[in-house]
């Protein structure tokens, strides 16, 4: 079969998906909607960034400490929905869509590398005048927690007073990326399957590191894969999983940053991991490494029947364990 044969067949079936898959319109969904009515956006470099702030509905959110919230890939802020009520009664919460993800903008031209997304989240704390603040991450959130930790042992030009991982690669050994994430950062096979995969294969492929118990609804599928591909370029998923050969080639920096935080002479930064173990990218297995790499080790497991997304999952679990860790910092600012 010729070049020119296949060219033929691949345009036909974009043409044909483009032809039978509806417009993508995440502000169809209400749930979407109102998430967005209690949202703002930032200027990053001329690009407009979305981002949860509980002040605009919680008056005295200015009196309570910082909490950064971190969603995964490929997904979005609206992961923390399930525990934004719980958690704002005691933090000012702050929980951006990095540029490229959710509601933010999507540039064709931008380098999506982990170091832009902590560059861009600093921006927008520092111009809420925030200087000190807790995280919870999740997933690609976990690795840029990690190089917003290494940026603590570079420089303090700001206080992370803790820090809670959920499931994430936090170790590039343990992670066991599906095939199809593989292929899709790939530069020339990746801008094709974002072409031409159904978007409901990939909602089912999102499926597949939730429990068996916990399995999304088909609309919370399409929640999620109408946010994603909202505003986006041709080459989009294919950019944004260059955080998986990153954390290759930073696995020391961010590792070692780990370590070295908890051991501050000052204001040293306490960090606890909760971790649903039948995730089959980072679950059981992952801890295990952490348990061998991390120095006191703080890890939380969950149901087994949890995996891969603890706050959508198992939410009232999860922030037990978030609760009863900061009740448990010294530190920790009233």
């Amino acid at each position: 079969m010729d070049v020119f044969l296949i060219a033929i067949i691949l345009i036909s079936i974009i043409l044909l998906k483009k032809l039978f898959t509806p417009a993508v319109n995440p502000y169809r969904y209400p749930k979407i909607r109102n998430w967005a009515e209690q949202g703002r956006y930032f200027n990053f470099n001329g690009y407009p960034i979305f981002y949860y702030d509980s002040a605009l509905r919680d008056k005295s959110a200015g009196r309570k400490p910082t909490l950064l919230l971190l969603h995964g890939y490929p997904t979005s802020s609206l992961d923390w929905l399930l525990m934004r009520d719980d958690l704002e009664q005691q933090f000012h919460i702050i929980a951006p869509d990095y540029i490229g993800y959710g509601l933010s903008a999507k540039p064709v031209s931008f380098s999506y590398t982990i170091s832009a997304q902590v560059d861009m989240i600093e921006q927008l704390l520092s111009s809420l005048e925030l200087c000190q603040f807790h995280i919870i991450a999740h997933d690609v959130g976990d690795t840029i927690a990690q190089e917003f930790l290494a940026r603590q042992c570079d420089r303090r030009q700001y206080i992370i007073q803790s820090t809670i991982f959920l499931n994430g690669g936090l170790f590039p050994e343990t992670h066991r990326a599906f095939f199809m994430m593989k292929m899709l950062k790939t530069p020339i096979i990746g801008v094709i399957l974002q072409f031409i995969i159904p978007r409901t294969l990939f909602g089912s492929a999102i499926n597949r590191v939730f429990g068996p118990s916990t399995q999304r609804s088909q609309q919370e599928l399409d929640e999620i894969t109408n946010l994603l591909f909202y505003n986006a370029p041709y080459n989009l998923l294919q950019q944004l999983q260059c955080y998986i050969n990153e954390r290759v080639r930073n696995r020391d920096r961010w590792v070692n940053a780990m370590n070295t935080v908890q051991t501050f002479k000052a204001n040293p930064i306490r960090i606890r991991l909760i971790n649903g173990p039948i995730d089959p990218i980072s679950g059981r297995h992952m801890v295990d490494r952490y348990r061998e790499v991390i120095a006191n080790p703080d890890t939380c497991l969950l149901n087994d029947n949890i995996g891969h997304y603890p706050n959508l999952e198992d939410p009232a679990n999860t922030l037990k364990y978030v609760f009863d860790f900061h009740n448990s910092i010294s530190t920790f600012n009233e």
